[in-house]
């Protein structure tokens, strides 16, 4: 079975471009692809880059990778990031950053292109010229003075489908831009105690920034473990002590998007990807990400994806799950 994913696209304020997809989710630090410091320097507690270039080729090399070559690349700057504090990592979570966002902004959700200030908070991006720490600092107090103030994130939405344990939702879906689409999913006990639910997801997400008339879009796919919070219905969680083995293999997928220099229909492939994490951790990858010029793209992907909670979270050998999955 394959079927098309809609996802309406929002706007960026910062273009980039398109990025090769890899094939691997955790490459490892070769010298040869060690990032020069020389067009990112760290000012006033900000990764601050030279120009969009090398914002772009920062990009470009930090996506994807994990989070032993994020830490090394992260050290030879003097900030704190945004990954490296776990309390302001939560309040940024609604976001749902990529994965590399979290080493490139401060704890404060900020980084500098040229003497532009880049600041997020509260679902939005705002940027502020001229090195105006003043503004900035009004923004903060009070958001609606912001003149350049575009959306950003992620926003979920539900499916028509009531997801059972033990089942799969498979009711096609339309998305808005930066919407999720989380329709395979598993509901089970952790070592049968009724009082420990869990779920893993395996959806398809897009995380937008918009400004203007064009958008930039990263098309992500990930492996999830939740837990109801207190048994409340639709109160799910991210579980945080948890180890539990995640896979996803023989993955193909195909972008569709209209090409914001031109105009015409544009696409991105990728096929036969493997990917593996051991850890309390998602799987987040990254397929692919890009510049487009109309408000909707069409994805569709197809691949097989695992997911096993390990001991002491999982005696009885139940919290394990197998999805082949068709988008």
């Amino acid at each position: 079975m394959k079927k098309n994913l809609f996802i309406n696209l929002a706007l960026i304020a910062i273009a980039t471009t398109i990025f090769s997809c890899k094939k691997e989710i955790h490459p490892n630090v070769q010298d040869e692809d060690k990032i020069s410091a020389a067009p990112v320097t760290s000012k006033n507690g900000r990764l601050v880059f030279k120009n969009s270039n090398a914002f772009k080729e920062t990009v470009s090399r930090l996506i994807n990778k994990d989070s032993n070559y994020l830490t090394k690349w992260e050290s030879d700057f003097n900030f704190i990031s945004l990954r490296s504090d776990s309390s302001a990592s939560r309040i940024y979570d609604s976001f749902d950053f990529p994965t590399f966002y979290g080493a490139i902004l401060n704890n404060k959700g900020e980084y500098m292109i040229a003497d532009t200030i880049v600041y997020f908070n509260n679902g939005y991006k705002y940027l502020v010229p001229n090195n105006d720490e003043a503004l900035l600092n009004k923004i903060k107090k009070d958001p609606s003075i912001a003149t350049l103030k575009f959306k950003a994130g992620v926003v979920p939405i539900s499916t028509s489908s009531v997801v059972k344990s033990g089942s799969l939702s498979t009711e096609s879906t339309s998305l808005p831009g930066g919407g999720t689409d989380a329709r395979y999913q598993y509901q089970f006990l952790r070592n049968g105690d009724p009082n420990s639910q869990r779920k893993f997801v395996f959806e398809i997400f897009n995380y937008v920034e918009s400004a203007g008339q064009t958008s930039i879009c990263y098309v992500r796919t990930r492996i999830k473990q939740e837990y109801l919070g207190g048994n409340k219905p639709g109160n799910w969680l991210p579980t945080s002590s948890e180890t539990y083995e995640k896979k996803i293999t023989g993955m193909n997928f195909q972008v569709a998007f209209f090409n914001t220099g031109n105009g015409t229909l544009s696409y991105v492939n990728g096929s036969n990807i493997n990917l593996s994490e051991t850890d309390i951790t998602k799987l987040d990858y990254t397929l692919c990400t890009f510049q487009a010029s109309r408000p909707n793209i069409t994805v569709t992907l197809t691949g097989n994806y695992y997911a096993k909670v390990l001991p002491p979270w999982n005696v009885d050998g139940k919290s394990t799950y197998t999805a082949n999955v068709s988008w």
